[in-house]
Protein backbone atom coordinates (compact mmCIF):
# COMPACT_ATOMS: atom_id res chain seq x y z
CA UNK A 1 0.00 0.00 0.00
CA UNK A 2 1.01 3.40 -0.90
CA UNK A 3 2.69 4.94 2.51
CA UNK A 4 1.12 8.20 1.95
CA UNK A 5 -2.27 6.39 2.22
CA UNK A 6 -0.92 3.69 4.97
CA UNK A 7 -0.48 7.40 7.09
CA UNK A 8 -3.88 9.21 5.98
CA UNK A 9 -5.23 5.39 7.46
CA UNK A 10 -3.34 5.58 10.69
CA UNK A 11 -4.25 8.95 11.54
CA UNK A 12 -7.87 9.32 10.68
CA UNK A 13 -8.71 5.88 12.67
CA UNK A 14 -8.46 7.45 15.37
CA UNK A 15 -11.40 9.71 15.15
CA UNK A 16 -14.63 8.03 13.49
CA UNK A 17 -16.54 11.54 14.42
CA UNK A 18 -16.79 15.03 12.41
CA UNK A 19 -16.02 18.36 14.24
CA UNK A 20 -19.34 20.76 14.07
CA UNK A 21 -18.88 22.41 11.04
CA UNK A 22 -18.51 26.28 11.24
CA UNK A 23 -21.57 28.40 10.21
CA UNK A 24 -19.85 30.93 7.80
CA UNK A 25 -20.70 31.52 4.20
CA UNK A 26 -16.95 30.43 3.42
CA UNK A 27 -17.11 27.24 5.60
CA UNK A 28 -20.21 26.08 3.42
CA UNK A 29 -18.27 26.55 0.24
CA UNK A 30 -15.51 24.45 1.32
CA UNK A 31 -17.90 21.83 2.33
CA UNK A 32 -19.20 21.50 -1.06
CA UNK A 33 -15.47 21.86 -3.32
CA UNK A 34 -14.29 18.64 -0.92
CA UNK A 35 -17.32 16.77 -1.85
CA UNK A 36 -17.00 17.99 -5.50
CA UNK A 37 -13.49 16.70 -5.20
CA UNK A 38 -14.80 13.25 -4.21
CA UNK A 39 -16.86 12.73 -6.84
CA UNK A 40 -13.91 13.54 -9.03
CA UNK A 41 -12.17 10.66 -7.91
CA UNK A 42 -15.26 8.79 -8.37
CA UNK A 43 -15.94 10.02 -12.37
CA UNK A 44 -12.21 8.76 -12.63
CA UNK A 45 -13.16 5.28 -13.02
CA UNK A 46 -14.80 4.08 -16.72
CA UNK A 47 -16.59 1.09 -17.61
CA UNK A 48 -13.67 -0.64 -19.17
CA UNK A 49 -11.55 -0.70 -16.62
CA UNK A 50 -11.81 -1.92 -13.14
CA UNK A 51 -8.56 -0.73 -11.41
CA UNK A 52 -6.92 2.48 -10.98
CA UNK A 53 -3.30 3.28 -8.52
CA UNK A 54 -3.19 6.19 -6.31
CA UNK A 55 -1.28 8.32 -9.09
CA UNK A 56 -3.65 7.24 -12.40
CA UNK A 57 -6.24 9.21 -9.59
CA UNK A 58 -4.10 11.93 -9.71
CA UNK A 59 -3.70 12.38 -13.01
CA UNK A 60 -7.15 12.12 -13.78
CA UNK A 61 -8.26 14.44 -11.25
CA UNK A 62 -6.15 16.48 -11.88
CA UNK A 63 -5.74 17.29 -7.67
CA UNK A 64 -2.40 17.27 -5.30
CA UNK A 65 -1.80 13.63 -4.55
CA UNK A 66 -1.87 14.63 -0.99
CA UNK A 67 -5.77 15.84 -1.62
CA UNK A 68 -6.37 12.34 -3.30
CA UNK A 69 -5.30 10.14 -0.91
CA UNK A 70 -7.45 11.77 1.88
CA UNK A 71 -10.07 11.83 -0.54
CA UNK A 72 -9.28 8.22 -1.50
CA UNK A 73 -9.21 7.09 2.26
CA UNK A 74 -12.93 8.97 3.10
CA UNK A 75 -14.13 7.11 0.26
CA UNK A 76 -12.73 3.69 0.86
CA UNK A 77 -14.40 4.16 4.54
CA UNK A 78 -17.32 4.85 3.62
CA UNK A 79 -17.60 1.67 1.25
CA UNK A 80 -17.27 3.99 -2.32
CA UNK A 81 -14.00 3.04 -3.01
CA UNK A 82 -12.31 -0.37 -2.20
CA UNK A 83 -8.53 -1.10 -2.32
CA UNK A 84 -6.67 -4.20 -3.36
CA UNK A 85 -3.82 -4.78 -1.38
CA UNK A 86 -2.81 -7.51 -3.88
CA UNK A 87 -2.13 -4.90 -6.86
CA UNK A 88 -1.81 -1.66 -4.76
CA UNK A 89 -5.15 -0.06 -6.27
CA UNK A 90 -7.93 1.34 -5.98
CA UNK A 91 -11.89 -0.13 -7.33
CA UNK A 92 -15.17 1.13 -7.02
CA UNK A 93 -16.81 -0.14 -3.90
CA UNK A 94 -20.40 -1.64 -3.71
CA UNK A 95 -22.19 1.71 -2.27
CA UNK A 96 -21.09 2.89 -5.76
CA UNK A 97 -22.96 -0.08 -7.29
CA UNK A 98 -25.47 -0.04 -4.67
CA UNK A 99 -26.52 3.67 -5.75
CA UNK A 100 -26.35 2.65 -9.41
CA UNK A 101 -28.81 0.15 -9.08
CA UNK A 102 -31.12 2.46 -6.75
CA UNK A 103 -31.27 5.02 -9.62
CA UNK A 104 -32.09 2.82 -12.30
CA UNK A 105 -34.23 0.99 -10.44
CA UNK A 106 -36.41 4.62 -9.71
CA UNK A 107 -36.60 5.02 -13.41
CA UNK A 108 -40.29 3.35 -13.97
CA UNK A 109 -40.15 4.07 -17.47
CA UNK A 110 -37.43 1.64 -18.30
CA UNK A 111 -39.97 -1.60 -16.94
CA UNK A 112 -42.85 0.20 -18.78
CA UNK A 113 -41.01 0.32 -21.96
CA UNK A 114 -39.22 -2.64 -22.30
CA UNK A 115 -41.99 -5.24 -24.11
CA UNK A 116 -42.80 -1.61 -26.45
CA UNK A 117 -39.20 -2.02 -27.16
CA UNK A 118 -38.78 -4.93 -27.45
CA UNK A 119 -41.28 -5.71 -29.80
CA UNK A 120 -39.41 -3.07 -32.10
CA UNK A 121 -36.31 -4.06 -31.94
CA UNK A 122 -37.34 -7.69 -33.02
CA UNK A 123 -39.35 -5.93 -36.06
CA UNK A 124 -36.51 -3.97 -37.36
CA UNK A 125 -33.51 -6.61 -36.30
CA UNK A 126 -31.67 -3.76 -34.43
CA UNK A 127 -31.53 -2.04 -31.35
CA UNK A 128 -33.50 -0.05 -29.06
CA UNK A 129 -32.18 1.76 -25.99
CA UNK A 130 -32.71 4.48 -23.30
CA UNK A 131 -29.99 7.01 -22.66
CA UNK A 132 -29.49 9.77 -19.94
CA UNK A 133 -27.28 12.56 -20.22
CA UNK A 134 -24.11 12.33 -18.75
CA UNK A 135 -22.17 15.54 -19.53
CA UNK A 136 -21.07 15.72 -23.00
CA UNK A 137 -21.91 11.86 -23.83
CA UNK A 138 -24.98 9.84 -23.56
CA UNK A 139 -25.13 6.81 -20.91
CA UNK A 140 -27.83 4.07 -22.04
CA UNK A 141 -29.72 3.29 -18.76
CA UNK A 142 -31.97 0.55 -21.23
CA UNK A 143 -31.52 -1.73 -24.05
CA UNK A 144 -33.65 -4.37 -26.37
CA UNK A 145 -31.71 -6.06 -28.58
CA UNK A 146 -33.01 -7.75 -31.77
CA UNK A 147 -32.42 -11.77 -31.02
CA UNK A 148 -31.80 -12.07 -34.80
CA UNK A 149 -29.08 -9.61 -34.99
CA UNK A 150 -27.15 -10.22 -31.45
CA UNK A 151 -23.81 -8.77 -33.09
CA UNK A 152 -24.97 -5.52 -32.68
CA UNK A 153 -25.68 -4.29 -28.74
CA UNK A 154 -25.10 -1.51 -27.03
CA UNK A 155 -25.64 -2.60 -23.03
CA UNK A 156 -26.70 -0.55 -19.98
CA UNK A 157 -23.74 1.42 -19.40
CA UNK A 158 -22.50 1.94 -23.25
CA UNK A 159 -21.65 6.16 -24.10
CA UNK A 160 -22.28 7.72 -27.44
CA UNK A 161 -21.63 10.77 -28.51
CA UNK A 162 -24.25 13.10 -27.51
CA UNK A 163 -23.92 15.79 -31.01
CA UNK A 164 -23.39 12.95 -33.53
CA UNK A 165 -25.80 9.98 -32.02
CA UNK A 166 -29.78 10.58 -33.04
CA UNK A 167 -30.05 9.50 -28.97
CA UNK A 168 -28.18 12.70 -28.18
CA UNK A 169 -29.89 14.54 -30.61
CA UNK A 170 -33.14 13.61 -29.53
CA UNK A 171 -32.07 14.78 -26.24
CA UNK A 172 -31.44 17.77 -27.36
CA UNK A 173 -34.34 18.53 -29.07
CA UNK A 174 -36.23 17.89 -25.88
CA UNK A 175 -34.85 20.32 -24.05
CA UNK A 176 -36.35 23.82 -23.66
CA UNK A 177 -35.13 27.09 -24.65
CA UNK A 178 -33.31 27.59 -20.96
CA UNK A 179 -32.51 24.31 -20.34
CA UNK A 180 -30.73 23.93 -24.35
CA UNK A 181 -28.78 27.30 -23.87
CA UNK A 182 -27.54 26.05 -20.76
CA UNK A 183 -25.84 22.94 -22.24
CA UNK A 184 -24.91 25.00 -24.98
CA UNK A 185 -22.64 27.02 -22.20
CA UNK A 186 -21.26 23.70 -20.66
CA UNK A 187 -20.44 22.61 -24.01
CA UNK A 188 -18.51 25.50 -25.34
CA UNK A 189 -16.80 25.42 -22.14
CA UNK A 190 -15.53 22.15 -22.32
CA UNK A 191 -15.34 21.77 -26.49
CA UNK A 192 -12.98 24.38 -26.83
CA UNK A 193 -12.49 24.90 -30.63
CA UNK A 194 -14.57 21.77 -31.77
CA UNK A 195 -17.78 23.86 -30.17
CA UNK A 196 -18.80 25.35 -33.61
CA UNK A 197 -18.80 21.62 -34.95
CA UNK A 198 -20.86 20.42 -31.84
CA UNK A 199 -23.61 22.74 -32.16
CA UNK A 200 -24.05 22.50 -35.97
CA UNK A 201 -24.70 18.94 -35.79
CA UNK A 202 -27.27 19.65 -32.91
CA UNK A 203 -28.74 22.07 -34.83
CA UNK A 204 -28.83 20.22 -37.44
CA UNK A 205 -30.97 17.37 -35.60
CA UNK A 206 -33.32 20.20 -34.66
CA UNK A 207 -34.19 20.91 -37.80
CA UNK A 208 -34.78 17.29 -38.89
CA UNK A 209 -36.63 16.64 -35.37
CA UNK A 210 -38.77 20.02 -36.14
CA UNK A 211 -39.51 18.45 -40.01
CA UNK A 212 -40.10 14.51 -39.07
CA UNK A 213 -40.23 14.41 -35.21
CA UNK A 214 -37.24 12.68 -34.87
CA UNK A 215 -33.98 12.61 -35.31
CA UNK A 216 -31.27 10.64 -37.52
CA UNK A 217 -27.84 10.24 -37.38
CA UNK A 218 -26.58 8.06 -40.50
CA UNK A 219 -22.85 6.92 -40.35
CA UNK A 220 -22.16 9.92 -38.27
CA UNK A 221 -21.49 8.36 -34.86
CA UNK A 222 -19.78 5.53 -36.77
CA UNK A 223 -20.12 5.04 -40.73
CA UNK A 224 -21.57 1.88 -40.81
CA UNK A 225 -24.15 2.13 -37.82
CA UNK A 226 -27.86 4.53 -38.58
CA UNK A 227 -29.99 5.34 -35.93
CA UNK A 228 -32.97 7.27 -35.36
CA UNK A 229 -33.57 8.71 -31.95
CA UNK A 230 -37.22 10.41 -30.25
CA UNK A 231 -36.94 12.45 -26.82
CA UNK A 232 -38.72 11.76 -23.94
CA UNK A 233 -39.72 13.71 -20.79
CA UNK A 234 -41.34 11.79 -18.36
CA UNK A 235 -44.53 13.40 -16.34
CA UNK A 236 -42.76 13.40 -13.33
CA UNK A 237 -40.53 16.69 -14.44
CA UNK A 238 -37.59 14.61 -14.12
CA UNK A 239 -34.86 14.35 -16.74
CA UNK A 240 -34.94 14.59 -20.52
CA UNK A 241 -34.28 11.11 -21.97
CA UNK A 242 -33.55 10.14 -25.47
CA UNK A 243 -34.62 7.09 -27.27
CA UNK A 244 -33.50 5.70 -29.69
CA UNK A 245 -33.58 2.85 -32.65
CA UNK A 246 -29.68 1.87 -33.82
CA UNK A 247 -28.21 -0.90 -36.04
CA UNK A 248 -25.49 -1.52 -39.12
CA UNK A 249 -26.38 0.79 -41.81
CA UNK A 250 -27.17 -1.95 -44.33
CA UNK A 251 -29.91 -3.25 -41.68
CA UNK A 252 -31.29 0.36 -41.41
CA UNK A 253 -30.71 1.90 -44.51
CA UNK A 254 -31.73 5.97 -43.97
CA UNK A 255 -34.40 5.80 -46.11
CA UNK A 256 -35.90 3.17 -44.20
CA UNK A 257 -35.35 5.38 -41.16
CA UNK A 258 -37.18 7.97 -42.41
CA UNK A 259 -39.93 6.48 -43.96
CA UNK A 260 -40.50 3.66 -41.57
CA UNK A 261 -38.72 3.16 -38.54
CA UNK A 262 -38.58 6.68 -37.16
CA UNK A 263 -42.45 7.32 -37.14
CA UNK A 264 -42.07 3.89 -35.90
CA UNK A 265 -40.14 4.81 -32.86
CA UNK A 266 -42.50 8.23 -32.41
CA UNK A 267 -45.31 5.92 -32.00
CA UNK A 268 -43.98 3.72 -29.51
CA UNK A 269 -42.52 6.70 -27.46
CA UNK A 270 -45.54 8.21 -27.42
CA UNK A 271 -47.50 4.61 -26.26
CA UNK A 272 -44.60 4.64 -23.33
CA UNK A 273 -45.51 7.99 -22.48
CA UNK A 274 -49.23 6.77 -22.46
CA UNK A 275 -48.22 3.81 -20.50
CA UNK A 276 -46.39 5.92 -17.64
CA UNK A 277 -49.13 8.55 -17.24
CA UNK A 278 -51.38 6.15 -16.24
CA UNK A 279 -49.13 5.17 -13.30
Amino acid sequence: MDQQFQKIQMNTKTSKTLPPAPPSDEADKDQVSALARGLQLLDAFRSSERFLSLQELVERSGLPKATVSRLAYTLAANGYLEYSEHNGQFYLGARVISLGFSALGALRVRQVARPFMRELADSCSASVGIGSRDRHTMLYIENAASTANQNFRLNIGSRVPLATSAMGRAYYCGLDDREREQLLTELSQRAGADFKQIKASLDAGLKTYAEFGFCISAGEWQSDVNAVGVPFRPADGTVVLGFNCCGPAFQLPERDLREKWGPRLVNMVRNVEAATSAL
